[in-house]
């Protein structure tokens, strides 16, 4: 999956591609939708987005996620005047519901210009959008199209540029002090955090007559003659006593703010120059800071030894992989099944007893949202309990109690990123009382002594009733080096299972903190789903009574390294089975610890060396210009037929699965690895990609995509060099629900979202194309919901291809092969459908005469691999063997190698294997 950092990065590329676009709706709607989708990590088509749906009385849907979401798009023109669409859009969704086949209407409606969204929820806020902004803010908006990746959107007005602005503007003062030495150091810490929450608390109104601004300000305009020492040090001081009752001047109104933020004023003396830049970073509007981005960044940049983090944050989306399953969804399932005011009132009760305990909570972002979540659920149980006691005539409960923010417990090691994460509450606090309304009196601060400075593996933690964190990230080959040897030695004594990734240990711990029934979230490096760190961690877990609901089984994480991790959600000793399990965005049956299904293979195959060479990923043009349609590509080889050589039909995935004739439906302008000059002697086609490509090329942060701007960005040399000679080659849509495979000519240029595979026997098309070779693929690749994401390196490298094999045994394989293809490309031509179509019948019943030709195929296969016709559709009895054999191969205990003409029968003979 895509992290948030991942799908905004994305998206600012994306932005790039399209902000100057002013041509018509109808001729690039498509690409730009089918672009956007793959921006959040999916493909329109496998996610099962329709364009142009008739499943509306009043009109085409331009694009329609049943269920999920409507897409109407208009020109560029049209962007000031979106709001004269919103009604044809509205009617879509009104009328996209149909009661007599279960199908209802859309949750959301999207209306784009290309450069603008409106974003509506129209069962809900039928009057107004959601969300509307341009696209040149779409990036810092990406959650609000979360539906794209098949996530829950977030609304939210939080700023995030703003919030990283003004946390540059902070630092850039911090360091500023620490440079000259204006104070100790911790010092300077605490007088950056007491200023922060200050600017923070005078836009809420919270500290009357804004006092820091107001010091400010003298300071800038009498220059030297008074010191920040005293006079900010007085406010400070005056903040932190409670019977301070002679307040004047400036100090007039304010109140005692708390002991846990000002019980050591800091007392810092600051230039004229200083003053001037803190008075202009009191004037960004702070009720828009992003507390979990800014406490990520404030943190970075106050913890000397975690410096390295702070240029960045952890996504709130990416928190909410978290903070959803663990905490969300079982009170959501709980808060929909009350049924009466009394039943809401005891549930209200418990909720506001519930606790969360991060045990590596760093700057607090996990139980800022997490405390976030909580106070918007105990809205959500008010508002039912209202409901219920209107409609059955009773009077509305009083006195209901609220959500308090000392239930949020926190453990780490560094003092200030502790400090941090008491601050982002408190800022979160007082944005959740303006957004779901009265907790706690804003002032005096409430005591966080929840959240406390010690190392998590050594201390008790507090009694809890759910754990959610991101534990640090160190691999076990740097714990020595990190923490030294008596540490280490400690470690493995406590836990019992020696030096592991540092991460495996908070695992541990946290299930054995968990009471039945409790439930824990966790962020841990993807070592925790393999191997040693797996047997330590993930089995731990589901061994000691433990189930896994919710995983991601890898993504990117924020961070200089930009580490692959896993996220992980469980339950200790559940009452009840949990009905659903959802692994990767996707439903399953279950969750194993190696982050897979039930079923599924879990050894690791390896890679055998007679394989290399023989897949490969097609080229990656990087600009969108080198691809022609006919009207475009045909003139330019009637003009000089010596185009023929650079200008190439171009495959991608679709037209295997659509195409009637598993033909490439466009062209493209192919270069190869040829120099400039070379390339020179195809004038027409150079001036088209100097005119279309080199531009996006020229601001391309790689050298090679810049300098080489006439060659595709990746040209695949040794796909190339591979497929020479060839009469023909294999190529295969890199997902889909099933590995459909293809011949191509030698001219035909594949895309970068189609494996090719260099051979061109009927043999070799027969085993790829085999029930073996898909059932093994599904065993070792990665899934994108329920499709296959076809992996050379985990599938095609590790497949063991069966050897020696007889030559009656590959002439059955063959024409095997040969009479499938023939059926199936008569079936598309006849039907003017393709092949994804063509399988969808026959999973259906149709088509029968084209399952047998299959099962004869795959009985060939199991031929020569000597196993029995029963298993030869068995894909649980197949992945074992395959394993095995692999096992086996990759060990040298018998020979292998396939590719080359042999005499199979010496082999056999060794072998003592039949050969028919």
């Amino acid at each position: 999956m895509r992290s948030g950092e991942q799908i905004r990065a994305a998206l600012i590329k994306f932005v790039g591609r399209w902000q100057t676009y002013a041509g018509t709706e109808r001729s690039e709607a498509q690409t730009f939708l089918n672009e956007l989708f793959e921006c959040y990590g999916r493909n329109r088509k496998d996610a099962g987005a329709l364009f142009e749906d008739a499943h509306s009385s009043t009109g085409i849907m331009d694009l329609h996620l049943p269920g999920l979401l409507i897409v109407e798009m208009k020109a560029p023109k049209e962007t000031t005047r979106l709001d004269q669409h919103r009604k044809q859009a509205l009617d879509y969704w009104h009328n996209s519901a149909d009661v007599s086949v279960g199908r209802p209407a859309p949750k959301f409606v999207v209306l784009c210009s290309f450069h603008r969204f409106e974003i509506w929820e129209p069962g809900q806020y039928p009057n107004a959008p959601l969300m509307a902004f341009d696209l040149t803010e779409l990036p810092d908006r990406y959650e609000s199209l979360m539906v794209l990746a098949g996530d829950e959107p977030l609304f939210h007005h939080s700023n995030r540029e703003l919030t990283k602005a003004a946390a540059i503007a902070v630092a850039n003062v911090y360091q500023g002090l620490l440079d000259r030495e204006a104070a100790p150091p911790e010092s300077i810490q605490r007088f950056i955090l007491q200023m922060v929450w200050l600017f923070f608390a005078e836009d809420y109104g919270m500290i009357e007559g804004r006092p820091t601004e107001q010091t400010l300000k003298f300071l800038t305009d009498v220059g030297d003659v008074w010191s920040s020492y005293l006079m900010l040090g007085g406010l400070f001081t005056s903040l932190n006593d409670p019977n301070d009752h002679g307040r004047q001047g400036i100090l007039k109104g304010t109140q005692y703010v708390n002991g846990d933020l000002f019980n050591q004023p800091a007392l810092v003396h600051l230039t004229k120059d200083e003053a001037r830049e803190l008075l202009r970073i009191a004037e960004y509007n702070w009720k828009q800071v992003d507390p979990t981005i800014f406490g990520s960044l404030i943190e970075g940049f106050l913890s000397s030894d975690r410096s390295a983090l702070g240029a960045h944050y952890t996504h709130e989306i990416d928190i909410l992989k978290i903070v959803r399953p663990t905490i969300v969804k079982p009170w959501r399932t709980r808060i929909d099944a009350v049924t009466t005011p009394d039943e809401g009132v005891a549930l209200l009760d418990e909720l506001c007893r519930f606790r969360v305990l991060d045990p590596a909570c760093g700057c607090g972002n996990f139980l800022y949202v997490a405390y976030r979540e909580l106070r918007h659920l105990e809205h959500v149980l008010k508002t039912r309990i209202t409901e219920l006691a209107k409609s059955s005539g009773l009077p509305t409960p009083t006195g209901l109690p609220y959500f308090p923010l000392a239930n949020m417990q926190g453990i780490d090691v560094v003092p200030m990123a502790t400090a941090v994460a008491r601050v982002t509450l408190w800022m979160g606090h007082r944005q959740m009382i303006e957004k779901y309304g009265a907790a706690e009196p804003p002032l005096p601060l409430v005591s966080l002594g929840s959240i406390r400075t010690q190392d998590a593996l050594r201390v008790a933690w507090p009694e809890t009733d759910c754990i959610v964190g991101n534990p640090p990230f160190l691999g076990s080959q740097y714990m020595r080096e990190a923490h030294g040897d008596d540490y280490l030695k400690w470690l493995s004594k406590t836990f019992g299972v020696g030096v592991k990734d540092f991460c495996v240990y908070w695992f541990r711990r946290a299930h054995q903190h968990l009471k039945p029934g409790q439930r824990a979230g966790l962020v841990g490096t993807n070592s925790i789903s393999q191997n040693r760190a797996r047997s330590a961690s993930l089995e731990y877990v589901t061994t000691n009574g433990g189930v896994i609901t919710d995983a991601v089984s890898s993504q990117k994480w924020p961070g200089e390294a930009s580490v692959g991790v896993s996220l992980v959600n469980w339950i200790k000793q559940p009452v009840e089975e949990p009905m659903e399990f959802t692994l990767d965005n996707v439903l399953v049956n279950g969750i194993t610890p190696e982050l897979r299904t039930p079923g599924r293979s879990t050894a690791e195959a390896k890679p055998l060396i007679a394989n290399r060479g023989r897949c490969f990923q097609g080229p990656t043009p990087v600009g969108r210009g080198f691809v022609l349609d006919s009207n475009e590509a045909l003139p330019l080889m009637e003009r000089d037929p010596k185009n023929r050589d650079v200008v190439r039909p171009y495959l991608v995935s679709d037209d295997i699965s659509d195409d009637s004739g598993q033909r490439p439906r466009r062209w493209i302008i192919d270069f190869a690895q040829h120099p400039l000059e070379v390339a020179a002697n195809y004038p027409l086609a150079l001036a088209l990609v100097r005119e279309r490509v080199k531009p996006s090329r020229e601001g391309n942060n790689r050298p090679l995509y810049r300098e080489r701007w006439w060659q595709f960005g990746e040209p695949r040399p040794g796909m190339r060099a591979a497929l020479t000679g060839l009469s023909r080659y294999i190529a295969a849509g890199r997902v889909g629900k099933r590995l459909l495979l293809t011949w191509c000519e030698p001219w035909t240029c594949p895309s970068d979202l189609v494996y090719v595979f260099a051979f061109d026997d009927d043999y070799s098309m027969g085993l790829l194309s085999s029930f073996a070779h898909s059932a093994w693929a599904r065993s070792q690749s990665s899934t994108l919901e329920d499709r296959l994401r076809y992996t050379p390196t985990s599938a095609f490298l590790p497949f063991p291809w069966p050897y020696p094999v007889g030559d009656e045994q590959r002439e059955r394989v063959a024409e095997a092969s040969r009479r499938m293809i023939a059926r199936r490309q008569e079936i598309c031509a006849e039907q003017q459908f393709g092949l994804t179509k063509l399988y969808n019948l026959a999973d259906e019943g149709a088509y029968t005469d084209l399952k047998k030709l299959h099962q004869e195929l795959d009985e060939a296969v199991a031929n020569c691999y000597g196993w029995p016709k029963s298993i030869a559709q068995d894909k649980d009895e197949i992945a074992k063997r395959l394993l095995a054999l692999n096992a086996e191969i990759a060990a040298g205990q018998r020979p292998y190698d396939p590719f080359t003409a042999s005499d199979g029968k010496a082999v056999a003979q060794q072998l003592g294997l039949p050969m028919s």
